[in-house]
């Protein structure tokens, strides 16, 4: 072999080397270059299996939408995505951040992070849908997964959902209209409810914060008249969500054309003699009413909520 061969060969070597080393120090930035041309214009989507829980309401509001494309593009698909994947009851949910989305992965983490927004949203869906924990997981590709700890465990979701059915079924009056009939309601549970004051953290051995703990041992806090109100109402096909302020969660319930507030927790009074009270003061009230009452645990997020304006 003469040199000039000898040369030329080394030089192909020399090139190829090269060109293996760039590609090894650069494998992430090709990855991913080539995973952008592939997501904008050849992917067909994310492939999961899907199956929704019979307690999905599907139910569009102002402020929240069902959105199903697995494709993010701003903060409004990624709000919109966690209303969905928590209203399903699915358990794990994988969207993907679009590629011209620069700031998704940060947006995503900004909004799982903020525990108090996430209770806004989750306020939306049946409370057999909510959470303890949304985690979340992220890939070098945009692939972002959702995880959730469920509230209620399915041997509580049973042993309620059977309670509720024999009261149902023992105190519902089909010869009275349905404010009347959630007035029957509004009344059992605050007659066999009481307020648990030594409930200041949202955390109990008896479950005051649930439906759980007021169906089943007699006490509750705010929380957990609210669920359990709102498992009457969807008996009765009654359109309602929860509500909340900065303290307290009560109810907003869609009655005769118009949406009202419904607080079985400022219903039921604390007494300083521990006599037991109940009160209709807030018993399907207009916003102007609510706010007429001039106090600070009923001033929510007219932003999110909506339809309470």
């Amino acid at each position: 072999m003469n040199f000039k061969k000898l040369f030329k060969l080394a030089f192909k070597v020399i090139i190829i080397v090269l060109v293996l080393y760039l590609i090894y120090n650069n494998y992430y930035l090709l990855s991913n270059k080539l995973e952008y041309v592939y997501s904008k214009y050849f992917s067909k989507g994310i492939r999961q299996t899907l199956v929704d829980n019979k307690y999905r309401k599907k139910e569009n509001y102002e402020y929240l939408k069902i959105y199903e494309d697995t494709n993010i593009k701003n903060e409004e698909d990624i709000k919109n995505a966690i209303y969905t994947f928590l209203d399903a009851g699915w358990q794990r949910y994988t969207i993907k951040c679009d590629p011209d989305y620069e700031s998704c992965v940060s947006d995503v983490k900004k909004i799982v992070e903020n525990n108090t927004y996430l209770t806004d949203i989750s306020n939306f869906v049946h409370p057999f849908n909510t959470f303890n924990k949304v985690n979340t997981s992220f890939n070098s590709t945009g692939k972002i997964t959702l995880k959730k700890e469920s509230r209620y465990t399915d041997e509580q979701i049973k042993k309620i959902s059977d309670k509720v059915d024999e009261i149902y079924n023992n105190n519902y009056d089909p010869s009275k209209n349905v404010r009347e009939n959630i007035k029957i309601f509004h009344d059992y549970i605050i007659n066999n409810t009481k307020y648990d004051s030594n409930n200041t953290t949202g955390l109990s051995d008896i479950n005051s914060s649930t439906a759980y703990g007021v169906l089943f041992d007699g006490v509750g806090i705010c929380s957990g008249y609210a669920d359990t109100i709102s498992l009457f109402l969807d008996k009765m096909n009654v359109k309602n969500y929860r509500i909340s302020s900065n303290t307290h969660v009560w109810n907003l319930v869609y009655l005769e054309g118009s949406w009202w507030h419904l607080d079985l927790t400022w219903d039921d009074p604390l007494t300083t003699n521990g006599q037991d009270m109940i009160s209709d003061k807030y018993f399907l009230i207009d916003t102007n009413t609510l706010m007429l009452n001039l106090d600070s645990e009923h001033q929510f997020n007219q932003n999110i909520y909506k339809e309470a304006k």
